[in-house]
C-alpha cells in the first residue's frame, strides 16, 4: 500500500524525465520543456544515458550539458534486449518520474515498486503499444498492457496513441496528448535562409543534376522498404528520364543501398546529414519518398514543403495520423505495388498544380505540429498531474 502523502514543503515541485539517450530531434524539445516547466514553477530533472548496441549505427545521439548522465547497461536475453538505467538515486525526491514506455526498461518496475513505499509517482511516455506488431514480443506487449494501467499518468504521443491507452483501461483524465513533433520552425527558417549558392553547393556535393528529385530520409532498415523504393524509382526513370533519388540516412541496410547505387548513377546515397546540410539536401527535392514505416520524418516534409508519398503499411508510427491523403501527401494502398508507387512519384515530378496544392497542405500542417506546442502540451500535462496528485491520495 502507498504511504500517506508527504506534507507540502516550501520548495518547487520536481519532475524527473528519464530517457535512454537524447535523440538529436529531441534536443530542442527538452530545452523548451525545461523553460515551460520553470515558468510554471516546476523543476525539470532530465536523466539520460547512452544508446545501446542496436542504435549506435544511427549516429543520432546528442549531449545536453545540463542533463544528468548515467551509464546504461544492456543485456541480450535470447534475442530480447533488457536495459538497466541506474537512475534511482537521481529520481529520489522527485514528485513524478516520466519514463519511456518499453517493457525492456527495468527501471520502470523498480520505480513502481518504490512508489508503494513513498517513492515518486510514475508516468509513461509513448505510443501505448509496439508500433511494429510483426516485431513485437507477445510477452512484452502483455507486460506493457499491465504496466500501462498501473502508472499514475500517461503522456501519449498523439490522439492515435490516446485511443490505444484508453483501450487499455487508463482513465481519460490521466492522459495527456503531447502531439509529438520536431522543430519545424527551425527547419522552415533554415530553408528560407538558403541561397542559390547554398543549393548549388548541395547539388555539387551530392551529384544532383536534375530538378525532378525525390528524397528519402531516415534510418536504413527493412521496415523502410528501401528495395521497394529503388524498384519503384527504376520505373519512374522510364517516365521521367532525368528523375533522381536522394537517400539520406545510415543503418543496417547501408551496404545494400551502396550496392544498388553502383549500377544507378541517378541514385544518390548521401549518408547521415543533420542541420543545415540536411535542409539544403532535402530542399533539392519535390517530394518525400517513404514507402515503408513513417515516423517523425513526415514533419520534416511538412516544414520543407515536401509532400509525403507512402503506402498504407500496418506498422507506421503514430505520426502517420498527421497525413491527409490528397491534402498534404499521398497514401497508396500497400497492395498497389511498385507500379502504383512509381506512378504517384511520377505525377509529383511532372504535375506542378498537384505539387503546389500538396505543398499548401504541408505549410498548414507545419503551422500546427510544432515542437513549441508539444512542449506546452507536455508542461500542461505535468501541471495537471501534480495538481491531481495533490487531491487524490
Amino acid at each position: 500500500m502507498r504511504s500517506a502523502p508527504r506534507p507540502a514543503a516550501e520548495r518547487r515541485p520536481v519532475v524527473a524525465v528519464v530517457f535512454r539517450y537524447v535523440h538529436h530531434y529531441r534536443e530542442r524539445f527538452y530545452e523548451l520543456l525545461r523553460t515551460a516547466l520553470d515558468e510554471r514553477g516546476v523543476e525539470l530533472r532530465l536523466v539520460v544515458g547512452d544508446p545501446g548496441p542496436r542504435e549506435l549505427a544511427r549516429e543520432d545521439a546528442v549531449t545536453l550539458p545540463w542533463a544528468r548522465h548515467v551509464r546504461n547497461r544492456y543485456w541480450d536475453l535470447a534475442g530480447h534486449e533488457l536495459v538497466w538505467q541506474p537512475a534511482l538515486a537521481l529520481t529520489r525526491g522527485a514528485d513524478m518520474v516520466v519514463v519511456e514506455q518499453a517493457s525492456r526498461l527495468l527501471l520502470t518496475y523498480a520505480l513502481l515498486l518504490g512508489r508503494e513505499t513513498g517513492g515518486p509517482r510514475v508516468a509513461l511516455w509513448g505510443h501505448g503499444r509496439n508500433i511494429q506488431p510483426h516485431r513485437a514480443s507477445p510477452v512484452g506487449e502483455a507486460v506493457k498492457r499491465v504496466v500501462s494501467s498501473r502508472v499514475d499518468w500517461w503522456f501519449a504521443y498523439n490522439e492515435r496513441s490516446v485511443e490505444v491507452v484508453r483501450a487499455q483501461g487508463v482513465a481519460p483524465y490521466r492522459i495527456t496528448c503531447v502531439q509529438n513533433a520536431v522543430d519545424t520552425r527551425a527547419l522552415r527558417a533554415a530553408a528560407q535562409a538558403l541561397t542559390e549558392a547554398d543549393l548549388a553547393a548541395a547539388r555539387e556535393r551530392h551529384g544532383v543534376r536534375s530538378t525532378h528529385v525525390a528524397v528519402f530520409t531516415g534510418a536504413l532498415y527493412p521496415d523502410k522498404r528501401l528495395a521497394f523504393l529503388v524498384a519503384a524509382a527504376d520505373l519512374v526513370r522510364r517516365r521521367v528520364p532525368d528523375f533522381e533519388l536522394l537517400v539520406i540516412g545510415v543503418g543496417p541496410e547501408n551496404d545494400e543501398l551502396r550496392e544498388a547505387a553502383r549500377g544507378r548513377p541517378w541514385l544518390r546515397a548521401a549518408g547521415p546529414l543533420y542541420g543545415a546540410e540536411k535542409v539544403a539536401a532535402m530542399s533539392l527535392a519535390r517530394c518525400l519518398a517513404l514507402p515503408g514505416l513513417v515516423g517523425l520524418a513526415i514533419l520534416d516534409g511538412f516544414a520543407l514543403e515536401l509532400p509525403l508519398v507512402t503506402c498504407d503499411v500496418p506498422y507506421h508510427s503514430d505520426e502517420i495520423a498527421y497525413l491527409r491523403d490528397g491534402e498534404n501527401g499521398l497514401m497508396l494502398d500497400e497492395g498497389g505495388g511498385t507500379d502504383a508507387y512509381a506512378d504517384a512519384l511520377g505525377r509529383l515530378m511532372l504535375d506542378d498544380g498537384l505539387l503546389e496544392r500538396l505543398r499548401g497542405g504541408c505549410r498548414a500542417a507545419a503551422d500546427k505540429y510544432t515542437v513549441e506546442a508539444m512542449a506546452e502540451n507536455f508542461a500542461d500535462g505535468v501541471l495537471r498531474a501534480l495538481n491531481d496528485f495533490s487531491v487524490r491520495p
